[in-house]
Protein backbone atom coordinates (compact mmCIF):
# COMPACT_ATOMS: atom_id res chain seq x y z
CA UNK A 1 0.00 0.00 0.00
CA UNK A 2 1.45 3.34 -1.06
CA UNK A 3 1.60 6.25 1.41
CA UNK A 4 1.93 10.01 1.10
CA UNK A 5 5.49 11.13 1.79
CA UNK A 6 7.50 14.35 1.52
CA UNK A 7 10.64 15.29 -0.39
CA UNK A 8 13.13 17.97 0.62
CA UNK A 9 14.58 20.44 -1.93
CA UNK A 10 18.14 19.46 -0.98
CA UNK A 11 17.40 15.90 -2.12
CA UNK A 12 18.22 16.91 -5.70
CA UNK A 13 21.73 18.18 -4.88
CA UNK A 14 22.76 15.49 -2.39
CA UNK A 15 26.05 13.82 -3.39
CA UNK A 16 24.61 10.31 -3.01
CA UNK A 17 21.58 11.16 -5.14
CA UNK A 18 23.47 12.98 -7.89
CA UNK A 19 25.62 9.89 -8.42
CA UNK A 20 22.53 7.76 -9.19
CA UNK A 21 20.99 7.26 -12.59
CA UNK A 22 17.71 9.19 -13.14
CA UNK A 23 15.53 6.09 -12.85
CA UNK A 24 17.30 5.04 -9.65
CA UNK A 25 16.54 8.46 -8.14
CA UNK A 26 12.87 8.07 -9.10
CA UNK A 27 12.70 4.56 -7.69
CA UNK A 28 14.30 5.71 -4.44
CA UNK A 29 11.57 8.32 -3.92
CA UNK A 30 8.94 5.74 -4.89
CA UNK A 31 10.24 3.39 -2.21
CA UNK A 32 9.49 6.03 0.42
CA UNK A 33 5.84 5.71 -0.62
CA UNK A 34 6.11 1.93 -0.50
CA UNK A 35 7.79 1.77 2.92
CA UNK A 36 5.78 1.64 6.15
CA UNK A 37 6.20 4.13 8.99
CA UNK A 38 9.47 2.52 10.02
CA UNK A 39 11.00 2.50 6.55
CA UNK A 40 10.43 -1.22 5.94
CA UNK A 41 9.00 -2.83 2.80
CA UNK A 42 8.63 -6.09 0.94
CA UNK A 43 11.39 -6.34 -1.69
CA UNK A 44 9.72 -7.81 -4.78
CA UNK A 45 11.31 -6.24 -7.84
CA UNK A 46 8.60 -7.27 -10.27
CA UNK A 47 5.92 -5.60 -8.14
CA UNK A 48 8.02 -2.46 -7.66
CA UNK A 49 8.57 -2.25 -11.43
CA UNK A 50 4.84 -2.48 -12.17
CA UNK A 51 3.91 0.07 -9.54
CA UNK A 52 6.56 2.73 -9.98
CA UNK A 53 8.29 2.30 -13.36
CA UNK A 54 5.51 0.70 -15.43
CA UNK A 55 6.30 2.29 -18.79
CA UNK A 56 10.08 2.51 -18.50
CA UNK A 57 12.18 0.11 -20.54
CA UNK A 58 14.75 -0.71 -17.88
CA UNK A 59 16.41 -3.52 -15.98
CA UNK A 60 14.73 -3.15 -12.58
CA UNK A 61 17.39 -5.32 -10.93
CA UNK A 62 20.14 -2.98 -12.14
CA UNK A 63 18.21 0.15 -11.13
CA UNK A 64 17.42 -1.23 -7.68
CA UNK A 65 20.99 -2.51 -7.39
CA UNK A 66 22.28 1.08 -7.46
CA UNK A 67 20.27 1.84 -4.31
CA UNK A 68 21.45 -1.27 -2.52
CA UNK A 69 25.09 -0.77 -3.53
CA UNK A 70 25.11 2.78 -2.13
CA UNK A 71 23.47 1.78 1.13
CA UNK A 72 20.31 3.78 0.42
CA UNK A 73 18.33 0.56 0.72
CA UNK A 74 19.31 -2.39 2.89
CA UNK A 75 18.09 -5.94 2.19
CA UNK A 76 17.43 -8.33 5.05
CA UNK A 77 15.47 -11.40 6.05
CA UNK A 78 13.40 -13.26 3.49
CA UNK A 79 12.56 -10.74 0.76
CA UNK A 80 12.47 -7.64 2.96
CA UNK A 81 14.23 -4.29 2.82
CA UNK A 82 14.55 -1.11 4.86
CA UNK A 83 15.56 2.48 4.12
CA UNK A 84 18.18 3.38 6.76
CA UNK A 85 17.66 7.16 6.47
CA UNK A 86 13.86 7.02 6.38
CA UNK A 87 13.31 8.39 9.89
CA UNK A 88 15.60 11.35 9.27
CA UNK A 89 13.77 12.46 6.12
CA UNK A 90 10.12 11.64 6.81
CA UNK A 91 7.56 12.98 9.30
CA UNK A 92 5.06 10.17 9.65
CA UNK A 93 1.39 10.77 10.44
CA UNK A 94 0.66 9.60 13.98
CA UNK A 95 -2.43 7.76 12.71
CA UNK A 96 -0.42 5.58 10.34
CA UNK A 97 -0.42 1.96 11.41
CA UNK A 98 2.65 0.47 13.01
CA UNK A 99 4.91 -1.72 10.93
CA UNK A 100 3.86 -5.34 10.53
CA UNK A 101 7.29 -6.35 9.21
CA UNK A 102 10.05 -7.66 11.49
CA UNK A 103 12.86 -5.21 12.26
CA UNK A 104 16.35 -5.75 10.87
CA UNK A 105 19.46 -5.17 12.91
CA UNK A 106 20.80 -1.64 12.45
CA UNK A 107 17.78 0.01 10.82
CA UNK A 108 16.10 2.87 12.66
CA UNK A 109 13.01 2.39 14.80
CA UNK A 110 10.42 5.18 15.01
CA UNK A 111 7.91 4.61 17.83
CA UNK A 112 4.46 6.11 17.13
CA UNK A 113 4.86 8.52 20.05
CA UNK A 114 8.06 9.98 18.59
CA UNK A 115 6.83 11.06 15.15
CA UNK A 116 9.37 12.97 13.11
CA UNK A 117 12.45 12.34 15.23
CA UNK A 118 15.47 11.54 13.15
CA UNK A 119 17.96 8.75 13.29
CA UNK A 120 20.28 10.94 15.31
CA UNK A 121 17.92 10.26 18.26
CA UNK A 122 16.32 6.96 17.35
CA UNK A 123 19.20 4.82 16.14
CA UNK A 124 22.70 4.66 14.82
CA UNK A 125 22.01 3.25 11.38
CA UNK A 126 24.60 1.20 9.62
CA UNK A 127 27.71 1.89 7.62
CA UNK A 128 31.36 2.59 8.21
CA UNK A 129 32.42 3.70 11.65
CA UNK A 130 31.78 7.42 11.95
CA UNK A 131 29.79 7.44 8.69
CA UNK A 132 26.59 5.61 9.65
CA UNK A 133 23.48 6.75 7.90
CA UNK A 134 21.89 7.57 11.26
CA UNK A 135 24.89 9.31 12.82
CA UNK A 136 24.96 13.07 13.23
CA UNK A 137 26.80 15.00 10.53
CA UNK A 138 30.39 15.50 11.61
CA UNK A 139 33.63 17.06 10.51
CA UNK A 140 36.12 15.00 8.55
CA UNK A 141 37.93 12.83 11.12
CA UNK A 142 41.68 13.23 11.56
CA UNK A 143 43.53 10.64 9.52
CA UNK A 144 40.48 9.81 7.38
CA UNK A 145 41.38 7.81 4.27
CA UNK A 146 39.28 6.19 1.53
CA UNK A 147 38.91 2.43 1.89
CA UNK A 148 39.85 -0.20 -0.70
CA UNK A 149 36.48 -0.01 -2.47
CA UNK A 150 36.77 3.77 -2.83
CA UNK A 151 40.33 3.50 -4.12
CA UNK A 152 39.26 0.88 -6.66
CA UNK A 153 36.34 3.05 -7.75
CA UNK A 154 38.61 6.07 -8.34
CA UNK A 155 41.06 4.02 -10.40
CA UNK A 156 38.19 2.71 -12.55
CA UNK A 157 36.21 5.95 -12.81
CA UNK A 158 39.16 8.25 -13.53
CA UNK A 159 41.96 6.26 -15.17
CA UNK A 160 43.03 9.52 -16.86
CA UNK A 161 44.22 10.90 -13.53
CA UNK A 162 46.57 8.14 -12.43
CA UNK A 163 47.31 7.05 -8.86
CA UNK A 164 49.52 9.99 -7.94
CA UNK A 165 46.96 12.59 -9.06
CA UNK A 166 44.10 10.72 -7.38
CA UNK A 167 46.09 10.81 -4.13
CA UNK A 168 46.75 14.52 -4.64
CA UNK A 169 43.06 15.18 -5.29
CA UNK A 170 42.14 13.21 -2.17
CA UNK A 171 44.49 15.38 -0.13
CA UNK A 172 42.97 18.51 -1.70
CA UNK A 173 39.51 17.22 -0.85
CA UNK A 174 40.46 16.66 2.80
CA UNK A 175 42.14 20.06 3.09
CA UNK A 176 39.13 21.78 1.52
CA UNK A 177 36.69 20.01 3.87
CA UNK A 178 38.66 20.99 6.97
CA UNK A 179 39.41 24.54 5.85
CA UNK A 180 35.73 25.20 5.16
CA UNK A 181 34.44 23.36 8.26
CA UNK A 182 32.41 20.94 6.15
CA UNK A 183 30.32 18.25 7.84
CA UNK A 184 28.80 15.08 6.44
CA UNK A 185 27.12 11.87 7.49
CA UNK A 186 29.27 9.87 5.06
CA UNK A 187 32.53 11.16 3.64
CA UNK A 188 33.22 8.49 1.02
CA UNK A 189 30.45 9.63 -1.41
CA UNK A 190 31.62 13.24 -1.11
CA UNK A 191 35.17 12.25 -1.98
CA UNK A 192 33.89 10.24 -4.98
CA UNK A 193 31.97 13.29 -6.18
CA UNK A 194 35.14 15.40 -5.83
CA UNK A 195 37.25 12.90 -7.79
CA UNK A 196 34.61 12.60 -10.53
CA UNK A 197 34.86 16.37 -11.16
CA UNK A 198 38.66 16.63 -11.01
CA UNK A 199 40.40 18.02 -14.11
CA UNK A 200 42.74 15.83 -16.09
CA UNK A 201 46.38 17.04 -16.12
CA UNK A 202 47.70 19.15 -19.01
CA UNK A 203 49.84 17.45 -21.62
CA UNK A 204 53.58 17.68 -21.07
CA UNK A 205 54.55 17.08 -24.70
CA UNK A 206 53.16 18.13 -28.04
CA UNK A 207 49.96 19.84 -26.89
CA UNK A 208 49.09 23.23 -25.54
CA UNK A 209 48.73 23.80 -21.81
CA UNK A 210 45.32 22.86 -20.51
CA UNK A 211 44.58 20.15 -23.06
CA UNK A 212 43.85 16.70 -21.71
CA UNK A 213 46.51 14.02 -21.82
CA UNK A 214 44.09 11.18 -22.39
CA UNK A 215 41.36 10.69 -24.98
CA UNK A 216 38.48 9.80 -22.66
CA UNK A 217 36.61 8.12 -25.52
CA UNK A 218 39.47 5.80 -26.46
CA UNK A 219 39.19 2.02 -26.24
CA UNK A 220 41.82 2.09 -23.49
CA UNK A 221 39.67 4.36 -21.33
CA UNK A 222 36.54 2.31 -21.90
CA UNK A 223 38.37 -0.90 -21.02
CA UNK A 224 39.60 0.70 -17.81
CA UNK A 225 36.04 1.68 -16.87
CA UNK A 226 34.76 -1.83 -17.59
CA UNK A 227 37.65 -3.70 -15.97
CA UNK A 228 35.87 -4.27 -12.65
CA UNK A 229 32.33 -3.34 -13.70
CA UNK A 230 29.45 -5.75 -13.16
CA UNK A 231 25.79 -5.14 -14.11
CA UNK A 232 24.13 -2.98 -11.49
CA UNK A 233 27.38 -1.68 -10.03
CA UNK A 234 28.40 1.98 -9.90
CA UNK A 235 28.40 3.66 -13.33
CA UNK A 236 28.73 7.40 -14.09
CA UNK A 237 25.84 7.64 -16.53
CA UNK A 238 26.12 11.42 -16.62
CA UNK A 239 29.62 11.15 -18.11
CA UNK A 240 29.68 7.72 -19.72
CA UNK A 241 26.13 7.41 -21.02
CA UNK A 242 23.82 4.38 -20.65
CA UNK A 243 25.11 1.31 -18.84
CA UNK A 244 26.90 -1.42 -20.83
CA UNK A 245 24.00 -3.82 -20.32
CA UNK A 246 21.35 -1.29 -21.43
CA UNK A 247 21.49 -2.00 -25.17
CA UNK A 248 22.10 1.69 -25.93
CA UNK A 249 25.61 1.98 -24.51
CA UNK A 250 28.26 4.31 -25.93
CA UNK A 251 30.96 1.72 -25.25
CA UNK A 252 32.77 0.84 -28.51
CA UNK A 253 31.40 -2.37 -30.01
CA UNK A 254 34.66 -4.32 -29.77
CA UNK A 255 35.21 -3.35 -26.13
CA UNK A 256 31.59 -4.05 -25.26
CA UNK A 257 31.76 -7.44 -26.95
CA UNK A 258 34.82 -8.43 -24.90
CA UNK A 259 33.05 -7.35 -21.70
CA UNK A 260 29.86 -9.26 -22.60
CA UNK A 261 31.81 -12.44 -23.34
CA UNK A 262 33.62 -12.14 -20.01
CA UNK A 263 30.35 -11.92 -18.08
CA UNK A 264 28.63 -14.58 -20.12
CA UNK A 265 31.32 -17.11 -19.24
Amino acid sequence: MARIRTIKPEFFTSDDICALSPLARLLYVALWCEADREGRLVWTLGVLKRRYLPDDDCDIAAVAGELVERGLVRLYGDGLACIPTFARHQHVNVREASSKLPPPDGCPHVPPTQEGKGEEENGKGNGKEGEGAGASARSLPEGWKPDEDDLAWAASARPDLGQALIEAETERFCNHARANNRTAHRWAPKRRNWISKAHAPPSSAGTSAGSAVVDRESDTQWRARLRAYKPGAFWLEGDWGPRPESGTSRVPAAVLGDWQRKHAA
